[in-house]
């Protein structure tokens, strides 16, 4: 029950994310590279601030393995930088069909590859997903601008990459804390080429801090919480569900119409999320 809640409240982070930085972006607020920068900032910052007040109890004895900080560190990076620029000639639905396409791709080959073996009650859940999460966006997506697509592609891969880092973890928050500030590094370094101040307004910087601490930082904490219990299948899986969750948000908050393409395909990505679990408990009890 502990991991489905986790989940579900990593995957209403997600969504958040993407409606604030939609919002930041699309309404002209504040430029891709200094929504990405203060973005990372802010989350590194919160996450220093929370590790100094709760350490995990067994941090200490962990020692840092500095191969998958610099991995999570590029990954994180890659992911949130790519993410923002390919958003300003993508559309919605495009980008978020070959964003969370790719990182689906990227994780079953990783499945795949690691020796584990899809049955078909897994396969079935999985088409069932993906068939909702078709019928969701495609009805709404446009031909895409080829670098800004290649762009959206390579941060689903970088997406991918962290996510698989952070269930290799044993201690979500260190782990998290460390990709940050490692990103927050790089970003520095790169002080010159994303940092904009002109193109900043109040509110651009109001939703970029809120993204880097709330629907960021702590979204991704509790994600790595969730990933000690799941399998790699569920999680690829599972990240299905932000798109449908996202549209619902914009339905309840915003007011927007809520259609049967959108009904429909929420309970199919859910219904094959269901799927997958109950295969995956099922492998268990074998």
């Amino acid at each position: 029950m502990k991991t489905l809640l986790f989940t579900f409240v990593a995957m209403l982070a997600f969504a958040a994310n993407s409606i604030l930085c939609r919002v930041a972006l699309l309404e002209g607020h504040i430029d891709a590279g200094s929504f990405t920068l203060i973005r990372i900032f802010s989350g590194a910052i919160t996450l220093i601030v929370i590790t100094l007040f709760f350490r995990q109890s067994n941090s200490s004895a962990l020692p840092v393995n500095k191969k998958s900080v610099v991995i999570s560190s590029i990954s994180l990076l890659g992911y949130a930088l790519l993410f923002s620029f390919a958003y300003i000639k993508l559309g919605t639905g495009t980008g978020a069909l070959i964003l969370f396409g790719v990182v689906q791709l990227s994780m079953l080959i990783n499945y795949a590859y690691k020796g584990n073996h899809i049955i078909g009650f897994e396969w079935l859940g999985i088409g069932v997903a993906i068939s909702g999460f078709l019928v969701l966006l495609l009805p709404s997506a446009t031909r895409p601008d080829l670098i800004s697509a290649l762009l959206m592609a390579v941060s689903g891969v970088c997406w991918a990459i962290f996510t698989l880092q952070g269930k290799a973890s044993g201690t979500p928050l260190q782990s998290t804390t460390q990709g940050f500030v490692g990103s927050l590094v790089i970003a520095l370094l790169m002080l010159p080429w994303l940092l904009n101040i002109g193109s900043i307004t109040q509110t651009g910087l109001l939703l970029a801090v809120c993204s880097g601490v709330f629907t960021s930082a702590l979204g991704y904490v509790i994600w790595y919480m969730a990933l000690k219990q799941l399998t790699v299948l569920t999680a690829s899986i599972v990240q299905l569900s932000v798109p449908a969750i996202a549209l619902l948000g914009g339905t309840i908050i915003v007011g927007e119409p809520l259609s049967f393409n959108i009904v429909l395909s929420t309970a199919c990505i859910l219904g094959g999320i269901a799927l997958v679990f109950i295969a995956q408990q099922k492998k268990t009890a074998r």
